[in-house]
């Protein structure tokens, strides 16, 4: 049994105009010890697969499961979630929190153990040692990603979902954020959404998604 089986799974949206398909038949598996790469343009469906998997979207057909549970069934929902660091494009930090109470909120939602001493060791491979104490909004883009990194990575979750980690970084902190991955993706499944053909290296497969269609896999 896969972490995450996606099996025919179609997700509709409703808009001002209709209805409008986000996916279509997508079918795919992870397996443990597997890093998976998903590219296509914007629109084409990669972070509605993160919200499938996360249970934010239910299919309308096919199926979906996460750790052999539905993510959508309401009794199990949470406990999916809590074994998921999800990285999004949006991010999550609460603004009136500085860095370092963000990550000890995360953690303590989530009910798992935070393991301080890792989480500083990260935060100086990522180069954001010096910026813990401050507040989101005090932020260049660049370090703002990667203290949203480090807070997802800092509860070891079971499953890594990854919407373009390496977006708003310069080459420098691109190949940082690739190497930390790197060495995670033996003991941690990940799934990364990206435009970076870098990301290849570090994954065992790459989809391509066009109009919600996997077109090569």
């Amino acid at each position: 049994m896969g972490v995450v089986e996606f099996e025919d799974v179609f997700v509709k949206y409703e808009t001002y105009t209709g209805g409008v398909l986000g996916l279509r038949g997508v079918t795919f598996s992870l397996n443990d010890r597997e890093a998976l790469l998903i590219m296509g343009p914007s629109g084409s469906g990669k972070t509605t697969i993160l919200k499938a998997i996360l249970g934010l979207v239910q299919p309308i057909h096919g199926s979906v499961r996460v750790f052999g549970v539905q993510p959508a069934d309401e009794k199990r929902a949470l406990e999916v979630r809590r074994r998921i660091g999800y990285l999004t494009q949006e991010g999550t930090m609460i603004k009136e929190l500085t860095v370092w109470e963000n990550i000890l909120f995360y953690a303590k939602g989530r009910g798992r153990k935070l393991d301080e001493s890792l989480v500083r060791e990260l935060a100086e491979e990522l180069n954001i040692k010096t910026i813990l104490d401050k507040h989101p909004d005090q932020l260049s883009g660049g370090e703002l990603k990667r203290a949203e990194l480090l807070m997802v990575l800092s509860d070891n979750p079971d499953l890594l979902l990854l919407d373009e980690p390496t977006s708003m970084l310069d080459a420098e902190n691109s190949e940082v954020v690739i190497n930390i991955l790197s060495q995670l993706k033996d003991n941690t499944p990940m799934i990364i959404t990206s435009h970076d053909p870098r990301l290849q290296k570090i994954t065992n497969k790459t989809l391509e998604i066009i109009g919600g269609e996997l077109v090569r896999s």
